[in-house]
């Protein structure tokens, strides 16, 4: 037994689990089955096709012999739709910058920008947002403004849920840290504008199946 998935750009051969072969040394007897499992992280949209294929021989029982009988294979196709389950719309303001420090940097200041990420459930049912991570690239520091901040009055973290279509807001502090004066030029774009980092989003739907979306560098222009 084999599988693979086909995507709009490649085809990629899935694992199968469990890993055992005993149907293939002792067969399948009459009445039994067989299941396996496929896993694979959906990443592109559009059509896919999952792709089965097996090969078996059966055995031809008379009154006095058991033989084995010719070999047959035959392949199962299982096409659906990839859709993307989220949808996210990004905004970096810029906020008052500080001052660096006298230690640091005498006489100049540190940048600061507000990331502001609006969430849509575009799935056909319920969704909840499990993580959510901002890895700022250097030489910047972020700091989660939502759900995952802790509260005193609170012992357990309320993650929102998400109705289909329903839209949440997220929020990020993006603070520029203290380092050599050539650093933060290495990260700006042609066009001028400073590389702030990666947003994560993870999360788990009504089923159990989980989903992780990344964007790209998001960027904001200096001021």
């Amino acid at each position: 037994m084999s599988a693979e998935i086909q995507t709009p750009s490649q085809t990629v051969p899935l694992e199968l689990a469990p890993k055992n072969y005993e149907a293939s040394k002792s067969g399948i007897k009459y009445g039994e089955s067989l299941q396996k499992i496929v896993r694979y992280d959906l990443r592109e949209e559009g059509s896919h096709v999952l792709a089965v294929s097996l090969s078996y021989s059966e055995n031809i029982i008379s009154r006095s012999t058991t033989s084995g009988g010719r070999v047959r294979s035959f392949k199962k196709l299982y096409q659906f739709q990839a859709q993307p389950c989220l949808s996210v719309r990004t905004k970096a303001s810029d906020l008052p910058s500080r001052d660096a420090g006298e230690e640091k940097r005498q006489g100049s200041r540190l940048s600061r920008y507000a990331l502001e990420a609006q969430l849509e459930n575009l799935a056909d049912g319920l969704i909840t947002l499990e993580h959510l991570t901002f890895e700022a690239q250097s030489p910047f520091r972020s700091t989660s403004l939502n759900w995952d901040v802790p509260h005193p009055d609170t012992q357990e973290l309320e993650r929102p849920m998400l109705a289909p279509r329903e839209v949440t807001q997220v929020a990020f502090l993006i603070e520029e840290q203290p380092t050599k004066g050539d650093e933060l030029a290495k990260e700006l774009t042609k066009d001028g504008r400073t590389i702030l980092g990666v947003l994560t989003i993870r999360w788990r739907s009504a089923m159990g199946d989980t989903g992780v979306l990344s964007t790209g560098w998001l960027t904001s222009r200096r001021i």
